[in-house]
């Protein structure tokens, strides 16, 4: 059962991949609607299982959704030495939170009346001595700060209410801006970068529901009429936090089979 699962996820994350390198599914898959959201690459925080919160706060005019995402289930994945491969690394003592707003469109919000709003990512845990793509190698990392983001949407100079990224009904993605942590920090791994990418996928029915709430079609449903409760708490959805500038994406593909690989073992030795 739990390769089953894993196969899921594995299926869920391929998705934005395949949108970056132009795939033309012959099922009739919508089309990708976030063409200024990065797709995931390598390497990333790759996190399963994940926990997410809907939640309606205040009333009228000034009614807004709340997301918050927690798991601690995470493997860091990077390019091994040939860049032809891949290494992942189990965090340990992982903490994964995101938040983020939305107004009851489905744009992704900063503010709402007079309260100010935050949108943001942290990872934090202690990662193993390492190396990524042979050019950047590390020590071993204590529990730690290892990853902060602001989340943005696809336009986020335009200072609006913005769409964020959707793919193909199952996952849903932000703009990323890095704020802080040791992997902004190391310019191996960002190549420069300052921010990129944070995708959620699962396949849940209320998760569908959640992408179908965020994905621009109105006529699709909006978060007051997919979740017509004050509260719901979605489970087993999956995050990828990419870290570097895009590249190498069917590289991205095959070590994510063997991060979810990883995974279960992960769980397996936790008697799980």
């Amino acid at each position: 059962m739990k390769f089953i699962n894993y196969a899921r996820w594995g299926l869920a994350l391929a998705l934005p991949l395949a949108a970056s390198t132009g795939f033309a599914s012959p099922y009739g898959l919508p089309s990708y609607s976030a063409p200024n959201v990065p797709a995931p690459s390598l390497p990333a925080f790759v996190d399963t299982n994940e926990t997410v919160k809907i939640q309606k706060l205040t009333s009228g005019g000034n009614t807004y959704w709340k997301l918050t995402g927690t798991g601690k289930n995470t493997v860091f994945s990077t390019l091994n030495s040939t860049s032809t491969w891949f290494n992942s690394y189990n965090l340990g003592s992982d903490s994964v939170k995101y938040e983020a707003n939305f107004n009851s469109a489905g744009k992704l919000i900063t503010s709402m009346g007079s309260t100010t709003l935050t949108n943001y990512l942290q990872i934090n845990g202690s990662l193993p001595a390492g190396s990524h793509a042979g050019t950047t190698t590390w020590t071993a990392k204590s529990n730690q700060l290892l990853l902060k983001a602001n989340l943005l949407d696809i336009n986020p100079g335009n200072g609006a209410p913005d769409n964020i990224g959707t793919f193909a009904g199952a996952a849903i993605g932000f703009k990323t801006a890095f704020t802080g942590g040791w992997a902004p920090t190391v310019a191996g791994l960002t190549g420069g970068s300052t921010g990129e990418s944070l995708w959620l996928a699962g396949l849940s029915a209320d998760f569908l529901k959640l992408v179908k709430a965020l994905d621009t079609n109105t006529g699709n449903g909006t978060l007051s009429s997919l979740f017509n409760t004050s509260s719901k708490t979605i489970t087993g959805v999956v995050s990828v936090s990419s870290v570097p500038v895009p590249g190498a994406v069917w590289l991205f593909l095959t070590g994510m089979m063997a991060v979810l690989g990883l995974n279960r073992k992960k769980g397996n030795s936790l008697g799980l």
